[in-house]
């Protein structure tokens, strides 16, 4: 059992998330912001972080825990670019220089992280996060002030991307991801999993809901103007995902429908931990990253950018260390020889005859295993797949609906390890009423169905829905596909079928006593 502390902070306030987790379960003990304390220095005035920080933690009692801190995107700067194909080894030295080449501010002491994706043997694409050193260094004045020892400094918006993709797993191939903070927004566009492009604004001078609104509609509109999500994959940004508990962010997600025409979902952060109902913080969506810092801790992942634990080049070998070592071993392995040609050569020989004459039947054994074991794995996988396919589709066209109620984009048919197989279907309906009736008219005791996918699509004019369905196949005899048969024919098929059964299935003699009848 591991306790775990997430911390990170704004212009306006700091805010903690206490978890405890038991393997990747969290149960979280505690959620709260506070004010940020104001502190005046030599005449001016500012956020006193470290002495906000200790006021907030003073009310719980923390212990030893696995202290993460989140820092905000404004602190650093993120770069996007290219490099040819290298393996894991050559990346960290080719991003720091090619960093240092994309932008005059980066130096030679700046901490850098990376996130890369691509196969080795292909052009790969980088995301690097460079952070100042004289960042860290302030950074790390504010830990000492406020008696903490963080283990991980993590990237914020990075973290929220992370809980979004383990909670919500997002059907559409790019999303927009709005984390909305007390004066500030972190916006992040993912592609396929990945976080491609991120961005943080401030929102300052807001001092009503409505003006925030329309601020926020104007920095998601400019996001989806200048993310590049062509290059990763789609064309355009399909919906739009806004961190909030429930009841939150309702009148933001009816602007973004009405005025930018995108769908809109809420998204709570602690959908997928345990926390008790009093507990809760207001504002919910503004713990995200916190929340995501600990989920992705609990489930052994490394972080996506961590700048306490960088990915750095592999450090070259010490020469004379290695000649030393290789010297001793080449020492020792002389002495063993000669020691065990002096004193067990007969023994070792007389093994080495039982062994070889061991390992002659052995390997004859194996042989013959290795023999039979194809013939039972052909024959149970024969057995496993002896489905009447053709009869089978026959029997599914028959039992969908019309053409003008249902279109079948795509059909994938496999045979099960264990007997039977699986249909998969993915098609469009005018309604949500035709997957019912046709799971109702496909349903029997040789057919399990389940639609796991029903959603909306406003493009399409005619079929307006989008499905995805699984069946479940049991293997049949020829006899039994019946539905194509005229109504009256159908009873009698089946009689004939269920009496095949029988008279094939092995019938157990009865045991008899003697002056007695059978028992």
């Amino acid at each position: 059992m591991a306790r775990i502390l997430a911390i990170d902070w704004d212009q306006r306030e700091t805010r903690f998330v206490l978890a405890r987790t038991r393997g990747r379960t969290v149960e979280v003990l505690a959620a709260a912001a506070y004010p940020m304390v104001d502190v005046t220095e030599g005449g001016q005035s500012g956020p006193d972080i470290a002495g906000s920080l200790r006021a907030g933690l003073a009310e719980h009692r923390a212990g030893q825990t696995t202290t993460l801190v989140g820092v905000e995107r404004n602190r650093l700067e993120l770069l996007h670019f290219s490099l040819p194909p290298a393996g894991e080894a050559e990346l960290p030295e080719m991003v720091i220089n090619q960093a240092m080449s994309e932008s005059s501010t980066v130096s030679e002491d700046a901490i850098i992280d990376f996130v890369a994706s691509g196969d080795p043997n292909e052009s790969r694409q980088i995301t690097a996060a460079v952070l100042p050193r004289d960042e860290l260094a302030q950074l790390q004045k504010v830990f000492a002030a406020a008696g903490l020892r963080p283990q991980r400094l993590l990237l914020r918006p990075y973290s929220a991307a992370s809980l979004f993709l383990r909670a919500a797993n997002p059907p559409e191939p790019a999303c927009l991801l709005v984390n909305l903070l007390p004066q500030e927004v972190d916006l992040n566009v993912v592609v396929e999993g990945r976080v491609v492009f991120s961005r943080t604004t401030r929102l300052p001078g807001v001092t009503t809901t409505e003006m925030r609104i329309q601020r926020l509609l104007v920095e998601i509109n400019r996001t989806l103007a200048v993310a590049p999500v062509s290059q990763f994959g789609p064309e355009r940004i399909e919906r739009v995902y806004v961190f909030g508990g429930p009841g939150e962010h309702g009148n933001l997600v009816k602007h973004i429908r009405e005025e930018l025409v995108l769908p809109a979902t809420v998204v709570d952060p602690f959908e997928g931990v345990q926390i008790a109902d009093e507990l809760v913080p207001e504002d919910a969506g503004r713990f995200a990253s916190l929340v995501g810092m600990i989920v992705e801790e609990a489930s052994g992942v490394p972080h996506a950018i961590d700048f306490l634990h960088p990915r750095r080049p592999p450090k070259p070998l010490d020469r004379k260390r290695v000649a030393m070592g290789v010297a001793g071993a080449v020492a020792v392995v002389c002495l063993l020889f000669g020691y065990s040609l002096w004193s067990e050569l007969a023994e070792i020989d007389a093994q080495n005859a039982e062994y070889s004459a061991r390992l002659s039947d052995l390997r004859d054994t194996l042989k013959t295993a290795n023999q039979q074991k194809k013939v039972l794995a052909a024959v149970k996988g024969w057995q496993s797949a002896d489905i009447a396919w053709l009869d089978e589709l026959r029997d599914l066209s028959l039992r969908l609906p019309p053409a003008r109620d249902l279109v079948v984009l795509r059909m994938s048919l496999s045979a099960g390890r264990r007997g039977g197989g699986s249909v998969d279907v993915q098609g469009l309906v005018r309604d949500p009423s035709v997957v019912v009736r046709m799971e109702k008219e496909i349903r029997d005791k040789s057919h399990q169905i389940r639609s796991k996918r029903v959603q909306e699509r406003t493009r399409q004019e005619d079929y307006t829905w989008l499905f995805e369905t699984s069946i479940g196949v049991g293997r049949r005899e020829k006899e039994q596909y019946v539905s194509h048969l005229p109504p009256e024919a159908q009873p009698q098929a089946e009689t004939v079928a269920a009496k095949k059964t029988e008279a094939e299935s092995p019938v157990k003699p009865k045991r008899t006593l003697a002056g007695a009848g059978p028992l």
